[in-house]
């Protein structure tokens, strides 16, 4: 079992992508990806990005795929 819930995410919309990150990690990898917006939805996604439970839904609206790695 992977304890550390180590995920790659992927951008659907621009190609970017991120490996093997430490869940954890993921709102200071995408932020920058996100960084020509000013909208307060996104930075909420961003954030939720942390928490497991809210972690599907704010990848879904910033148009992520998360995808768990070995």
């Amino acid at each position: 079992m992977n304890t550390l819930n180590t995920l790659s995410v992927h951008d659907r919309h621009s190609g970017r992508q991120a490996n093997n990150l430490v869940a954890t990690q993921l709102p200071e990898a995408v932020r920058p990806w996100f960084d020509d917006w000013s909208d307060s939805g996104i930075e909420s996604a961003i954030e939720a990005l942390r928490e497991p439970a809210s972690r599907e839904a704010a990848a879904d609206y910033l148009g992520l795929e998360l995808i768990p790695a070995a």
